[in-house]
């Protein structure tokens, strides 16, 4: 079968479509055969070197698979062949492993795939499982609040969006192009704002007649992160979850005192901290993949790409033109 996997860390030429042997299920692990792969921030970082829980080299990059179980491993009794099945790799032992025809899992690391889901769509649930918890693990707004979201164009960012609406919240979303911007509104944003035209601070101002929002949700950080903390309402939070930016201001309690009476919060978040919690991070893949087969949510398909062109689709998510997900087919 055909694998795609790097050797050295550097920039998407060293992603190499290989041929290995098919994988063989020993006990208790299934056989997926893979029908579509989803393309993600964690498979660059992984090829550059800088993420954390990267495995050892050489690497075959790729956290969502979608498929159906063609062969079983003794002992296996939940799932049989032709099951259909999501494969994430936050239940795996390490990351990666995705870029594959197919992926050998432990069977109780996969989730049932209901036959009106289709697997294009299945390889984006990471996206909303995280928002999920965003929304209501990692801060817990009720309805009515008011939230704000970087990057919003994104795949956790329109993830969020649409989640966040489900629950009866109102949505402000920053982007950073008129087309990113109608892509958000799409997504049921009550508003865009639109980074490169408009003073962000000002524009969130305007939209809540000067009390701010309750939350914000923040992946891209850098120096901007600095500028969340003036935009929130009393009691108000900033939740960071990724930093695509760059670093924060390291001082940021100097941007926080200035709010003081408004006691203001700030919570850095990483979906690792449930490593040791399956049970509530199966729980929020679960919510997702019944959402997306009760039409709750609708994952975005940027573009499908032969398994052979990862390459290309790493320099398609570096160049920031995309808005929803990239999925990678065999």
């Amino acid at each position: 079968m055909k694998i795609v996997r790097f050797h050295e860390f550097g920039g998407p030429e060293v992603l190499r479509v290989e041929n290995v042997p098919d994988p063989e299920p020993g006990p208790g692990e299934v056989r997926v055969r893979a029908k579509a792969i989803g393309v993600g921030v964690p498979d660059v970082l992984m090829r550059r070197g800088n993420y954390e829980w990267i495995p050892p080299l050489p690497v075959v990059p790729g956290n969502e698979l979608a498929g159906t179980v063609d062969a079983v491993g003794d002992g296996v009794e939940t799932i049989a062949v032709g099951d259909r099945v999501y494969v994430n790799s936050r239940e795996l032992p390490q990351r990666g492993g995705g870029y594959a025809e197919a992926m050998v899992v432990p069977a109780a690391a996969a989730f049932a795939m209901p036959d009106n889901v289709d697997a294009a769509q299945a390889v984006a649930l990471g996206n909303y499982q995280l928002a999920w918890l965003l929304l209501n693990y990692a801060s817990t707004p009720r309805a009515g609040d008011r939230i704000l979201v970087h990057a919003a164009a994104g795949g956790v960012g329109s993830a969020l969006i649409q989640v966040a609406k489900s629950m009866g919240l109102t949505v402000f979303g920053i982007a950073g192009s008129k087309a990113k911007s109608e892509y958000v509104m799409q997504q049921g944003a009550d508003a865009v704002i639109d980074r490169n035209s408009e003073d962000i601070g000002a524009r969130t101002a305007d939209l809540t007649g000067g009390e701010g929002v309750d939350f914000i949700y923040d992946s891209v950080a850098g120096p901007g992160l600095s500028n969340d903390f003036a935009m929130l309402a009393p009691m108000g939070t900033v939740v960071m979850f990724g930093y695509l930016g760059g670093d924060p201001d390291p001082d940021l309690f100097a941007h926080m005192r200035a709010k003081f009476g408004d006691s203001i919060g700030f919570r850095l978040f990483s979906i690792h901290v449930l490593d040791d919690k399956p049970g509530i991070r199966r729980g929020a893949m679960k919510s997702a993949m019944s959402a997306l087969a009760e039409g709750e949510i609708s994952p975005h398909i940027h573009t499908t790409m032969p398994l052979a062109e990862a390459a290309a689709a790493h320099q398609l998510l570096e160049g920031g033109n995309v808005t929803g997900k990239v999925v990678l087919v065999p």
